[in-house]
């Protein structure tokens, strides 16, 4: 983990907590476990004092759960609760790829088309890193809708997805995603909206369906 090299009080807080949320978001830690203060501060060369108030920012956003007398832990989520954000996902997503397939520009589609490709050029044993890039795929296709109050909510259900997905991080580089991946972006390309929307239906659902299942799997 990098040392960040702020000096003033504001910027470390805000540089402390946008590095740990990044890290949630790329899936570096596990649902469940254990951020120890001490531990963050030290890997990121500050005091105690950011690292904590950017847990408690983090738990206010329900990324992050504070349990007296142990300290701070990633939230593990619940399988009727990835089930709704998925839905709500699907519906969000879906929309954005409908009014893409409308408006977005040549341009804008290789762009699109680039992002794809750096999801399998990621090493592949660097899940979080692949991750990362997926999300990114995602992000961009819905800024592509040009809409930014969906853009807004869609904003608003990334960490909560990003920690769900990392119960199954190798997913990104995994051939049915591929091809998923594929279908989205060849329906944008032919100016498809129907098709584009229910190819993102399908992967989002699909993944809804692996993620869940892992859940009630580990729940027991």
């Amino acid at each position: 983990m990098q040392t960040l090299g702020f000096r003033r009080p504001n910027q470390v807080r805000e540089a402390v907590y946008r590095h740990l949320k990044d890290l949630l978001l790329s899936g570096r830690f596990a649902p469940g476990e254990r951020l120890s203060e001490p531990l963050l501060a030290q890997e990121l060369g500050v005091s105690r004092t950011p690292v904590r108030e950017a847990l408690m920012r983090l738990a206010e956003e329900g990324l992050v759960e504070l349990v007296p007398g142990r300290g701070a832990r990633v939230r593990v989520f619940a399988p009727e609760e990835v089930e709704e954000v998925y839905r709500v996902r699907a519906l969000l997503e879906g929309e954005a790829a409908r009014e893409a397939a409308l408006r977005a520009t040549p341009w804008e589609l290789a762009e699109l088309e680039r992002l794809l490709r750096a999801i399998d050029e990621a090493h592949r044993e660097d899940y979080p890193e692949q991750m990362r890039r997926d999300l990114e795929f995602h992000r961009a296709l819905v800024r592509l809708s040009g809409n930014r109050t969906l853009y807004r909510l869609y904003e608003d259900l990334l960490a909560t997805l990003a920690l769900a997905r990392s119960a199954l991080p190798t997913l990104s580089q995994d051939e049915a995603t591929r091809r998923e991946h594929r279908a989205i972006l060849e329906a944008l390309l032919h100016r498809d909206p129907e098709g584009a929307r229910r190819a993102v239906e399908a992967h989002v659902f699909r993944f809804r369906d692996l993620v869940v299942g892992r859940l009630r799997k580990e729940g027991g």
